[in-house]
Formats: C-alpha cells, sequence, structure tokens
C-alpha cells in the first residue's frame, strides 16, 4: 500500500475514534448532567416533606379546647403541603434515575398519609370531647327532668359511644400508619402519645357514663 495512502487512513481512522470517544463522553456528560439536576429538584422537597412530617408529630395529640380546631386545620394544611410536594415530583422526568423518583414519591406518599391520620385523629378526639360534654351538659339538668329528658339522654348516651368508637378507630389507623415513618425512634415516641390519648378517652367515657 502506497505510504502516504495508509497515513491519510490511520490519520481518518484516528479522527474517527476520536469524534466517537467525545461523542461517547458528551452524551455521559449530559447524563450525568441530567441526573444532577434530578437529584437537586428532589432533595429540597424531601426535606420541606420531612419538617412538615417531625413539626406534626411533635403537635399535641389532645390539643386544649380552645386550640383544637386551629392544631386539626394546622395538620391538615401539613398534608395538603406535602401531597402538593408529591403532585410536583410526578411532573418531573424520571428517566435519569426512575429508582430514585419512585422512593422518593413513596417517602412523601407516606408522610402525607401520616399527617392525614393524625388530623382525623385530632378531629375525632373534637368530636368525642364535644360528645362527652353534651352528655354531661343534660345530665347535669337532671333535676328538672321534663317530657323526652331519658330519650334525650339516650340518644346523647349513644353519640358519645359512637364518638368514642370513632376516636379509638381514628387513633389505632395513626398508630399503624407510624410504621412507615422514616424516623421510628421519635415513631415509637408518638405511639406512646397514642396510647396515653386513648386510655383518657377510655377513662373521659366511664366518667361520663356513670353521671
Amino acid at each position: 500500500m502506497d505510504p502516504k495512502l495508509f497515513k491519510k487512513l490511520a490519520i481518518l481512522g484516528i479522527a474517527v475514534v476520536a469524534v466517537l470517544v467525545a461523542a461517547v463522553l458528551g452524551a455521559w456528560g449530559y447524563s450525568s448532567y441530567r441526573e444532577r439536576a434530578l437529584h437537586q429538584a428532589l432533595a429540597p422537597q424531601e426535606r420541606a416533606a420531612d419538617a412538615r412530617l417531625r413539626e406534626a408529630l411533635a403537635a399535641p395529640l389532645e390539643p386544649a379546647a380552645n386550640e383544637a380546631e386551629q392544631a386539626a386545620a394546622k395538620l391538615e394544611a401539613a398534608a395538603q403541603d406535602i401531597e402538593a410536594r408529591l403532585e410536583a415530583l410526578k411532573k418531573l422526568d424520571a428517566r435519569p434515575d426512575p429508582a430514585r423518583v419512585a422512593m422518593a414519591q413513596e417517602e412523601l406518599s407516606d408522610a402525607a398519609a401520616i399527617v392525614r391520620k393524625e388530623a382525623e385523629a385530632v378531629r375525632a378526639g373534637i368530636a368525642f370531647h364535644a360528645a362527652r360534654a353534651a352528655l354531661i351538659e343534660h345530665m347535669r339538668r337532671a333535676g328538672s327532668r321534663g317530657t323526652g329528658w331519658v330519650s334525650e339522654a339516650i340518644a346523647l348516651k349513644k353519640a358519645l359511644d359512637k364518638a368514642y368508637f370513632n376516636y379509638k378507630f381514628a387513633l389505632d389507623g395513626f398508630s399503624a400508619r407510624l410504621s412507615e415513618a422514616p424516623d421510628q425512634q421519635l415513631a415509637g415516641q408518638v405511639r406512646a402519645r397514642v396510647d396515653a390519648a386513648l386510655e383518657h378517652a377510655k377513662t373521659e367515657l366511664a366518667r361520663a357514663s356513670s353521671h
């Protein structure tokens, strides 16, 4: 083969290899960039959701009567905030790291569900204490019994029993959801408060029923 031709072919081959290497490195670099960008988009949403969850779990399960509605509304707002962040994650292009996105979505979904259950428990507690107060107030008027007093007392007692059942159901559901919390040490502390709230409700139910 003509040495000049061989040299030209060799140079051409090197050039082709160089172009291919550059293309591969460029594609790899772009892929790495997209993956980093995706992770950077996930991280603040995860941190914010975790902060919301921790703040919710630190809230009292049995807030004072004049603060109960506000406490429940705050928990519901926290759940809505986490759910909004979850929806934002669902709109991301997950192709650079689908497993990482799936994990983040599961974390936020679990966090929202936990806070929702806590809000339900607080709402059920409000209903229970209102039913208890209504029965006690009615029983205090026992000295002035009029027509229908007994039937109303029976109805109020049934309403209290139902409210207690709903409260217990909500507390049990919240406790079960805590198994999905990322910090199980914190979850254990909250479960102890759930148990205390349930015992308190049992005591209050017994006292109201004895009037």
